[in-house]
């Protein structure tokens, strides 16, 4: 396990805001079964950190905690949300600050989980939501995507911010083009405001540790792997299909699998290749959420490369009593 500078100092900046934990991680690295067994011991609920986990009717695809750990733990934030609608960070906080608070008002320690970095940082930091592009840079970066494609607009992008490039989604064309807005119009890269919202104490809330699960590269690739043809083998192309029955909201079928099963259903891809897309769109997501775990602040990196679930939790336990935070 790795230690930032701070956690050496003995404890991690502390004020009047609800204590909690944090576990944050890339996809397929185990995060909602150390969560589960975290929250177990302590007493604690589960609130989502994730963009897609939101939604209703797509579990499989979103890989949602199962029934079984639902079962466990209650979990706020999971499936709350119709396909239909439009879903947002502004609003992920809101309503995220409206769970911890119940949380924490029963008496209960909050454990906020997923790989979604910005909406981590959101919660956690001074993530502003001001600042937007004005309309006629909007306009030109949207009409460049549609006329010269997902890669040209990537491209423009490594070159005028090559560190935001390596944080972007860059099959995401809303979260591209918003990028380029950035590049351009307040010569701001959004690396750099990364950067800038997570920098020193006053960023992060008080009474909180955060952990990051990471695994040895090749064993989380096996994971990706391995979860992405469970899913298909346990019904998530019937899922899409049945999705599309009715209206899908412009976030929503940016889930991963979405367009890749939705061209399956099309006839326009095999189901391997389908399979092998989405196994290579998850490999980048998991890298970009690497990037972000990496440039957190007072993080405790936890390795689960051969680990055990219980193992891990033991350590983030561990680390929450070592610093006095098991009298809330």
């Amino acid at each position: 396990m790795q230690f930032p500078d701070s956690y050496g100092r003995g404890k991690l900046p502390v004020r009047d805001k609800i204590m909690m934990i944090a576990v944050f991680g890339p996809t397929a690295v185990g995060k909602s079964r150390v969560a589960v067994e975290v929250a177990e011991r302590l007493q604690g609920e589960i609130v989502s950190a994730d963009s897609m986990q939101v939604y209703r009717g797509i579990p499989l695809l979103t890989d949602q905690p199962s029934p079984e750990l639902r079962a466990r733990i209650k979990h706020h934030l999971v499936a709350t949300v119709s396909l239909s609608e439009e879903y947002s960070v502004a609003r992920y906080v809101r309503e995220a600050h409206k769970a911890l608070a119940d949380i924490h008002r029963r008496g209960r320690l909050p454990l906020v989980v997923g790989g979604t970095g910005l909406y981590l940082q959101a919660l956690l930091g001074r993530f502003s939501f001001a600042g937007r592009a004005d309309e006629g840079t909007r306009a030109k970066w949207e009409r460049f995507l549609r006329e010269e494609g997902l890669e040209a607009a990537y491209g423009e992008l490594c070159r005028l911010d090559a560190r935001a490039a390596a944080l972007v989604d860059r099959d995401n064309p809303r979260r591209l083009v918003r990028a380029l807005e950035a590049a351009e119009s307040r010569g701001a890269s959004i690396a750099a405001e990364r950067d800038r919202l997570w920098a020193g104490p006053e960023s992060i809330a008080g009474g909180i540790v955060i952990s990051g699960l990471e695994k040895e590269r090749g064993e989380l690739y096996g994971a990706i792997d391995a979860r992405v043809d469970g899913m298909l083998a346990s019904g998530a192309i019937d899922e899409v299909r049945e999705a599309r029955r009715g209206p899908v909201s412009r976030t929503a079928a940016q889930s991963i699998g979405f367009t890749e099963l939705s061209d399956f259903l099309d006839g326009r891809l095999s189901l391997d290749a389908a399979a092998a897309a989405i196994k290579q769109r998850s490999r980048r997501y998991a890298k970009r959420q690497l990037t972000w775990m990496r440039k957190m602040p007072d993080i405790a990196r936890i390795d689960l490369s051969g680990s055990s679930t219980r193992a891990a939790a033991q350590t983030i336990i561990e680390l929450f009593e070592s610093l006095g935070m098991n009298g809330r």
